[in-house]
């Protein structure tokens, strides 16, 4: 024979469904750790602040696992040397008068935003939450709006657009 390739069985860790929901993290139909966007963001994922590298994605050779270790460690360096983290001002918001403690919200958030706090009521982490009003939907009770896309103003925008396209005349 002229070359011989000697190849291991390579598989996902045992406990990666317990560090996916951890970091709330995607995994792919084989188990492996996903990327935000294979082409664009191959070592970001969708929890800000958590990148991949390595063989967690996937069997890697190793310059793949090389070069995927230095960008992260890039955009590592890029989070440290922004000095601040900006965090969007849309954000859910509890208002715990009105929440029953169900934890229909907890489960719904697929950023892990979500808690309990001493008193059995949701709140939500505004550091961890995306705003993206999986949870305004999801509570029963109506107790969660999302900041800046309240019904009213959701509404109002609508009636505003109407408005607008109401006054333009087709011939």
């Amino acid at each position: 024979m002229d070359l011989v390739i000697l190849e291991s069985a390579i598989e996902p860790q045992p406990d990666a469904d317990r560090v996916a929901s951890l970091f709330g993290l995607g995994r792919t139909p084989d188990g492996w750790f996903a990327e935000a966007h294979p082409k664009l963001r191959p070592v970001e994922t969708a929890t800000a602040g958590v990148f991949l590298a390595g063989t967690c994605q996937g069997p890697r050779d190793i310059p793949d696992t090389v070069a995927h270790a230095g960008a992260a460690a890039l955009e590592v360096v890029r989070l440290f040397n922004q000095g601040e983290v900006t965090i969007s001002p849309t954000v859910a918001v509890v208002n715990e008068e009105e929440c029953v403690g169900c934890g229909e919200c907890i489960l719904a958030c697929p950023y892990n935003a979500i808690a309990r706090n001493a008193r059995g009521k949701a709140e939500v982490n505004p550091a961890l939450c995306h705003g993206c009003g999986t949870c305004v939907a999801a509570c029963l009770p109506g107790a969660i709006t999302a900041l800046h896309f309240t019904d009213e103003e959701i509404v109002a925008q609508i009636d505003g657009l109407l408005e607008t396209y109401s006054v333009v005349r087709i011939p």
